[in-house]
């Protein structure tokens, strides 16, 4: 008897950044999804849920500001059993949430002992605009990721899936973390050390394709370089206290 094919949501979330976020959603009204979702991470104004509602697309508020307790609000919101978060000022490819979906089908496929071993999936993020290229993910081959692997090299939020019963196991995303938080960044990295650490796999498929618009002028990417640089270190200090010395340095 055949498996269930996994349930997907595609998931962006998002803070005072109205127009970004509508070509995002323009995007995203193409993918292979069984729920679309924008979480409303604490803006200013009422913008970004209009946004939201303009392209028809279901809109959840959080409160508390903060990308790692934004991406727990989407957890909550949503039955799906695969979550792909993308960012506003991200455009995914037609392709994106279908090639994800497909990773999770084959890994229940492969090895029907252990159908919830792949935890998450990262994919190939690309440049957009002529600003300073940040957080792009070139790599052209698929790989897999297990315990060894250093999650700060793999991959990071803008084209991030994980699985429920991962996100579950690990008791969600350290909100602690993240932008929006104090601690700025780092939420991304974090996760998958923990999921790497407690035996789940990853992969990296380059056929999941976002397009990360470089809008950011050389200071704005300075402040932003400086956020991941906190992040980083939060990170670090979380890894060296849980997983001892060695696993911080490696």
């Amino acid at each position: 008897m055949g498996r269930v094919p996994k349930t997907l949501a595609a998931v962006v979330c998002s803070r005072d950044r109205p127009e970004q976020l509508a070509e995002c959603l323009r995007a995203l009204a193409t993918q292979r999804a069984d729920d679309v979702l924008v979480v409303d991470s604490a803006s200013a104004t009422g913008a970004t849920a209009e946004a939201a509602h303009a392209a028809g697309i279901r809109c959840i508020r959080a409160d508390i500001p903060g990308l790692a307790h934004a991406r727990n609000v989407a957890m909550r919101a949503t039955t799906a059993d695969v979550v792909a978060f993308t960012d506003d000022d991200c455009r995914p490819d037609p392709e994106w949430s279908g090639a994800v979906r497909d990773q999770f089908d084959s890994a229940s496929a492969d090895d029907l002992s252990a159908t919830d071993g792949l935890g998450f999936v990262v994919g190939r993020v690309v440049a957009a605009g002529e600003g300073p290229a940040m957080s792009v993910v070139l790599d052209a081959f698929p790989r897999a990721y297990g315990r060894d692997d250093d999650p700060s090299h793999i991959g990071h939020g803008a084209n991030l899936a994980i699985s429920r019963a991962c996100w579950d196991a690990l008791g969600g995303f350290d909100d602690m973390l993240g932008v929006g938080s104090e601690l700025r960044s780092g939420e991304d990295t974090d996760f998958l050390w923990r999921a790497l650490r407690d035996n789940w796999t990853g992969r990296y498929d380059p056929h999941a394709t976002v397009a990360h618009e470089q809008w950011r002028g050389r200071r704005s990417a300075l402040r932003t370089s400086y956020g991941y640089g906190v992040g980083a270190g939060a990170v670090r200090t979380k890894v060296r206290r849980l997983g001892g010395t060695t696993a911080a340095r490696e």
